[in-house]
């Protein structure tokens, strides 16, 4: 077929398309190209009118008249009323309240236009087989999109980008969808019934069996074209959100009675927030968000302190209305945590989602870094107990369930490493020692101390024969480069567009 012929056919089938009862956008889709024009399709529609009434005729016939019913396959979606309903909802103006320069669209679709869809392009391709051989229609969701994205980008103020993290959607409903869509309940193979979960009629399984149907059992039971419909559909909501988005940080914990995250039980008494709170109160305002999520790596315990470079952890902010945060921003939000005296947090930026996984993988085999301060039952033993200390270069410990997560921990036996341990006297003290460890994460400290009534072993009570406990425990470090160090002397400005 030549270049002529090839535009001579699109214009009869653009014809064709516009006399059985479809609208102007929709006939574009099945014969245009991707320098189509669908957000002013006049010229185009033009054109495809004049190679198939002749170059002589007028201009008042170029357009050939649709009939007055809505358009038998997108049942008006693409018509310039409904753009411009969806244009002028007034729910857009909350739009306005995120500040990114960017957004996204979408529509949601009745099932009945999608089997309208499937009965034209049965229709087309028998009827124009040579044209359709190697062409592909284009969708009618892409086709919507690029009706609209110029007129939303101009009410919003902002570009569009398929990438943007701003979602905005339309949904739309048909009156008749219902009665429509029973059509594939008849259409449904019956030995995929039993495989579809929940509703055969949703959209996703109408979606997937119109891809496998056998064309003559659809032709038995659609209309081949489809039917012209006396209703059109309707734009029902708008909505709108952005996506996540993560920053993260180290934190160190100065307070001995302070949980990491809110605690919910009534048996212990906490007066003062969590460390999750603390970090929130100075975060939550500079994102204007709806919800936030803590993460870290591992937590220590309620009297247990974070201390050096602190514990790595990320925030999940949900539906940010703000994401432009500089890099000075961030430096103000670590000088309020650090002014609650209790909480501090360095090296707080954005991060991709990407490197959030590095926060857990591998959470069993890193390390940490400890210092315990431990009495010792006779001061006279307590040179002999730190030599016995100090002799020892690694422990491979079994240690099962401590009874004091029992009620909250599955019954176990976990093997962990103790990969040095270092004792020492502290002045004036006679019945303490100061014991830096370094370990493997997941170990329970404390259980190694005092051997938990022997469900751990070896425990250092063993190791030097006597007993000893924990007065109070520190975690010095935990061995895990995430997120990236902060150069404070090179203020590259973080402001992250989403």
């Amino acid at each position: 077929m030549t270049e002529t012929d090839s535009q001579d056919t699109k214009g009869i089938v653009f014809n064709f398309l516009i006399e059985l009862g479809c609208c102007k956008r929709c006939a574009l889709r099945f014969v245009g190209d991707s320098n189509t024009n669908y957000d002013n399709p006049t010229d185009d529609v033009k054109k495809l009118t004049r190679k198939d009434l002749g170059q002589n005729s007028n201009d008042e016939n170029v357009f050939k008249k649709s009939k007055p019913n809505p358009c038998i396959i997108c049942l008006d979606l693409l018509q310039d009323t409904t753009l411009q309903t969806m244009i002028l909802n007034p729910e857009l103006e909350k739009v306005l309240e995120y500040d990114s320069d960017t957004f996204v669209n979408y529509v949601s679709l009745p099932k009945a236009v999608l089997i309208r869809e499937h009965s034209m392009e049965i229709c087309v391709k028998e009827k124009f087989p040579q044209f359709f051989k190697d062409r592909n229609v284009i969708a009618l969701n892409r086709a919507w999109s690029l009706s609209i994205q110029n007129k939303l980008a101009q009410r919003l103020e902002k570009k569009y980008d398929k990438n943007s993290y701003l979602q905005i959607q339309f949904n739309t409903s048909y009156v008749l969808d219902k009665e429509e869509s029973l059509v594939m309940l008849l259409l449904e193979d019956k030995s995929r019934k039993h495989s579809i979960q929940h509703d055969p009629l949703s959209c996703k399984n109408v979606t997937s069996s119109l891809q496998t149907i056998n064309s003559e059992l659809f032709k038995q039971k659609v209309s081949i074209p489809p039917a012209t419909p006396t209703k059109a559909l309707d734009v029902e909501q708008v909505f709108y959100k952005h996506d996540h988005v993560f920053i993260a940080g180290r934190y160190c914990k100065y307070a001995r009675n302070m949980f990491q995250t809110p605690w919910s039980g009534d048996d212990i008494q906490v007066e003062i927030s969590s460390v999750q709170e603390k970090i929130f109160d100075h975060i939550e305002n500079s994102f204007s968000c709806s919800a936030m999520v803590f993460s870290s790596s591992g937590r220590e315990d309620f009297d247990v302190r974070t201390l050096g470079r602190g514990r790595p952890f990320f925030i999940k902010i949900c539906d940010p209305k703000r994401t432009k945060v500089s890099f000075e921003k961030f430096r103000q939000i670590e000088q309020a945590v650090k002014h609650t005296k209790v909480v501090e947090v360095r090296d707080l930026q954005f991060i991709d989602r990407r490197y959030l996984s590095n926060i857990k993988e591998g959470e069993q085999f890193k390390k940490k870094t400890y210092r315990a301060l431990c009495i010792v039952d006779k001061p006279e033993n307590l040179t002999a107990y730190i030599d016995k200390i100090n002799n020892i270069s690694a422990v491979t410990l079994q240690q099962k369930t401590p009874l004091r997560v029992y009620h909250r921990r599955s019954s176990d036996i976990r093997e962990r490493q103790i990969y040095s341990l270092k004792a020492k006297v502290i002045n004036g003290k006679k019945n303490l020692l100061e014991l830096d460890m370094i370990t493997q994460a997941g170990t329970y400290i404390k259980e190694f101390v005092h051997g938990d009534l022997g469900r751990t072993t070896p425990s250092l009570c063993e190791i030097v024969g006597g007993y000893i406990d924990i007065i109070a425990l520190d975690v010095l470090d935990i061995h895990l480069d995430f997120p990236p160090s902060i150069n404070h002397k090179v203020k590259n400005h973080q402001t992250v567009n989403y």
